[in-house]
């Protein structure tokens, strides 16, 4: 859509209403504005876009409330004839301002209507739009303004802003967004190679400058802060990029820091932040299928988070550091098949988490451990001893805490991706129960929590994991109703999303792995089906595919178990004493919620 303006090339791309309370807001959004460069390939020859720079040409904001007066100054009414856009920011303060209602009329009676805009950033439609946006000009027909909703619980600041951006350039908002999500991942790969390379040539100069006490002390302390920020702010950015290769580069960052240093002489926050990067050694070793490395990772980091902790009993922050090293080595043991040592982590991160709690209970970050510490049991017991009794409750229980917490942090995406997998967690149990209609209910609230947090931020990959695991819990929900073909037709759409997942980041073995599972629950399906309505046996065992790779290549023992159960079961052939040592076992696999000694029952009947 163009503005419809009485200036051939407008001064201004864009006039801002506001009123004053709403001023730190607006400070930001002219920023971003005149900041925001549009993807080359949707920069087209409107007059508000400098087709050099990509950028639009200045935003008017007036500095100060108006004064009282009769009419708009001579400055605001030429800054209104000159713009292109009107942007009215929206909020219960505005809505009440004369002033933004002479802005709207004067620009409406200049442009019209097709060129005013609303960024909604506080309270309800009903009362932050100002009544001016409410009518037409001469017939007080209705007007319904193009709104971007800038509320943490609307679109969120990022989407809310390409909103405005793709009505201004004229361009479509999904391909804006897909645009703009390539470039800033592009940028943030760029970004973290290079603060890496600016760390490692900052320490290197500070090992080589370490001639005395002091001096060390000095740059001790600097590159302390410099590790922090790779494990903090940088990491956490990473986080949702779900990459190993920059998790790498961030690791080898912080382990060059720590390298030859005494750690007798190292603070305890010191010791705590090395610690928070072998918790995150721990974790990326995992996802490669080195369960040895992640485990030594853990180990060293509980050893350190315990001896803090008993140094200090009440500090909330050493309970909060050795809670995680407690999660850790609980989810590292059942990654490993030690349910006696997963059940232990998992209670004491539980128990952590309660005392923390109890010193705030009030605090919103402590009532999401609690919430992931219920997670995890609840899991525990659903995985273990198929107990839907006691994992429901757990999950209620984590849902219970995750509420609060929500309550505190209004559209928190970690706390939207904290309810979601709880009742994903919930949509198993269910399905376990034999509540296939409430399992399905619980999987979609999943489900449509995951696309609302993709499309306020459509480079979170870690959401579009989650979804891939949703298409597989649904698609297994619809096989266990007696619905084949819908079942088939989901897992072809969802190993498809898992294939282009792991095309994205080959070195990480849980999505190789979410790919293979698609294959072998297909095969499942159809072996599920009558011998008549299977495919061929030549694309049944291409869906097979080589159970062997899954053991060494991918380096997991118990995708290859169930592997070897449908080959067993696809050439009609019981297992008898070849069943795999893994099944005798009391394990289960936590991903895809397989019980495999069922599996290899059914082979042997």
């Amino acid at each position: 859509m163009a503005a419809n303006t009485d200036c051939d090339v407008p001064r201004y791309s864009a006039f801002i209403s506001y009123t004053r309370s709403d001023a730190p807001f607006v400070r930001k959004l002219h920023r971003q504005l005149e900041a925001y460069r549009l993807p080359r390939r949707l920069v087209g020859s409107s007059a508000i876009w400098d087709s050099r720079t990509r950028r639009l040409k200045p935003v008017f904001r007036d500095l100060d409330e108006l004064t009282a007066a009769p009419d708009l100054s001579a400055a605001l009414q030429e800054a209104l004839t000159s713009a292109a856009w009107l942007i009215v920011v929206c909020s219960p303060q505005s809505a009440a301002s004369k002033w933004v209602g002479r802005e709207v009329d004067g620009f409406r009676a200049r442009h019209g209507d097709s060129a005013i805009l609303a960024a909604l950033i506080d309270g309800s439609a009903a009362d932050a739009i100002h009544p001016a946006l409410r009518r037409a000009d001469g017939d007080g027909r209705a007007l319904q303004p193009i709104a971007a909703d800038f509320r943490p619980q609307g679109d969120g600041r990022r989407l809310a802003l390409l909103k405005l951006v793709a009505v201004m350039a004229g361009v479509g908002l999904g391909e804006l967004v897909q645009r703009d999500a390539q470039r800033r991942l592009r940028q943030m790969g760029a970004w973290a190679a290079g603060a890496i390379a600016v760390l490692l040539v900052v320490l290197g100069l500070t090992i080589a400058t370490m001639n005395a006490r002091v001096a060390a002390e000095r740059e001790r302390a600097r590159g302390g802060n410099l590790s922090g920020y790779l494990l903090n702010d940088l990491r956490t950015r990473l986080k949702s990029v779900d990459r190993l290769d920059l998790s790498d580069a961030v690791n080898k960052g912080v382990v060059d820091y720590y390298a030859g240093q005494d750690l007798s002489a190292l603070s305890g926050d010191e010791l705590q932040q090395r610690a928070r990067l072998l918790q995150g050694m721990g974790e990326d070793a995992e996802k490669r299928g080195d369960l040895a490395m992640a485990r030594k990772h853990i180990e060293e980091a509980r050893r350190s988070t315990a001896a803090l902790l008993k140094a200090a009993p009440s500090d909330p922050k050493r309970i909060f550091a050795h809670a995680q090293s407690e999660f850790y080595a609980g989810m590292i043991n059942w990654r490993g098949g030690n349910s006696t040592g997963a059940r232990a982590g998992f209670e004491a991160y539980r128990e952590l988490a309660q005392r923390l709690l109890t010193i705030d209970p009030h605090n919103a970050d402590w009532l999401m451990e609690a919430g992931w510490s219920e997670d995890n049991l609840g899991m525990f017991a659903l995985r273990t001893a198929v107990d839907t009794r006691a994992a429901e409750g757990h999950f209620r229980a984590a849902l219970a805490a995750f509420d609060a917490a929500a309550k505190r942090r209004p559209g928190d995406r970690s706390v939207m991706s904290a309810i979601a997998d709880a009742h994903a967690w919930m949509g198993d149990t269910r399905r376990l129960q034999g509540d296939f209609d409430g399992a399905a209910a619980s999987r979609m609230i999943q489900r449509r929590m995951l696309e609302g947090l993709l499309a306020s931020d459509p480079r979170d990959k870690i959401v579009e994991v989650d979804l891939v695991s949703n298409q597989l819990a649904l698609a297994r929900i619809a096989a266990a109703k007696g619905e084949p073909a819908q079942a088939l037709a989901m897992l072809e759409k969802g190993r498809a999303a898992a294939l282009a997942l792991a095309r994205d980041d080959p070195e990480n073995m849980r999505r190789a792995a979410q790919v293979r599972i698609f294959d072998l629950f297909r095969l499942r399906t159809w072996l599920a089906m009558p011998a008549s309505a299977r495919p061929s046996a030549a694309v049944m065992a291409a869906a097979n595919g080589d159970c062997m790779a899954d053991r060494t290549a991918r380096k997991n023992a118990e995708l290859a178990t169930f592997c070897d159960l449908l080959a067993a079961r696809r050439s009609d052939r019981p297992t008898g004493g070849l069943v795999p040592a893994e099944v005798s076992g009391n394990r289960l696999t936590e991903i895809w919620g397989l019980d495999l000694r069922k599996e290899a029952a059914g082979n042997q009947a």
